[in-house]
């Protein structure tokens, strides 16, 4: 790869290192030091190289966003095992390092739909932000909830339902935590995390599911801070009014449905639409003129007409 030093020229950095130390070790110290500067000549060395080439290569975070995701493999590949060896070296300063290397290589992975690499990568950057979290929370509480997040995405495509929920809730309650200090960074996150809590859990437990879609709608109507529905929201409500009508909740499953088809058609997010037809035709067919009503209120407009066939 451009600009990535070759083995060779690793080891003879080392080499210049280990002499140029091992020189200061004998004229500063003595000729019993010489062995010793030289070791760790070689070491800082190396050390030095690979943080200057990390720094100076591409980031592959840009990469990914330049949707280029096989150059930003490749650079990941090369990069981790060097990353990982400093992580053993010194914990302090490169653990996190390599956590994040970890998660970007998770999407690259993704984008390739590589999906059980991409979750073996995911996983083991949640380990490791979880014992970095363990003793500073405050600094890896974030990175611990949106590397959980990303697990539980990936778990969800691989069918692992119950997994993805146990981490999507963790994800959550820490999502919540850092909302009551910083609501409008988390409060949008943590919106999303909880409209994919309920998506898993529509198939395990429809009160639970009901109770993050509940909450995930509420933070999207009521709490962001800003003027413009994110396409979650949509996602949420539909959900929502889906799992009412099960309850036989109609007049307020129609409110939620007409919500979130008004931001989904605005939208254009047809799947979305295509999932809530049957719970619409329930919820019409149980009380035609109650949902129109609420249909009209929440949407300015008719019902679609193909309800009433």
């Amino acid at each position: 790869m451009r600009g990535e030093p070759t083995r060779g020229k690793q080891i003879l950095i080392m080499a210049g290192g280990a002499i140029g130390f091992g020189a200061v070790g004998w004229l500063v110290l003595g000729p019993l030091w010489t062995i010793a500067g030289a070791a760790a000549g070689a070491v800082i060395a190396w050390i030095g190289t690979v943080i200057v080439w990390a720094l100076a290569s591409r980031d592959p975070a840009i990469l990914l966003n330049q949707d280029k995701p096989d150059e930003a493999l490749a650079r990941l590949r090369s990069q981790i095992p060097e990353i990982r060896t400093l992580a053993r070296i010194w914990p302090s300063q490169f653990r996190d390092v390599l956590a994040s290397r970890l998660i970007l290589q998770s999407d690259a992975l993704h984008a390739h739909r590589l999906n059980t690499a991409a979750l073996r990568s995911a996983e083991e950057a949640v380990g490791i932000y979880q014992n970095l979290a363990a003793a500073r929370p405050g600094k890896y509480g974030p990175d611990l909830a949106d590397a959980l997040d990303r697990q539980s995405r990936l778990l969800a495509a691989e069918g692992c339902q119950a997994e993805a929920v146990a981490a999507i809730e963790t994800a959550a309650r820490l999502y919540r935590n850092l909302a009551a200090a910083d609501p409008g960074k988390y409060l949008p996150v943590l919106a999303e995390a909880l409209t994919c809590q309920a998506g898993w859990l529509d198939d395990i437990d429809d009160s639970l599911a009901l109770a993050a879609a509940s909450e995930a709608t509420s933070i999207y109507w009521h709490k962001l801070p800003w003027p413009e529905i994110p396409s979650c929201a949509a996602l949420a409500a539909l959900l929502e009014g889906q799992l009412l009508c099960r309850q036989a909740r109609y007049h307020e499953a129609a409110r939620m449905l007409a919500r979130g088809w008004h931001v989904a058609a605005s939208q254009d997010q047809r799947d979305a639409l295509g999932d809530a037809t049957p719970a619409l035709q329930a919820a019409y067919a149980a009380n035609p003129d109650d949902f129109a009503h609420v249909w009209h209120a929440e949407t300015g407009a008719e019902p679609p007409n193909w309800l009433g066939h």
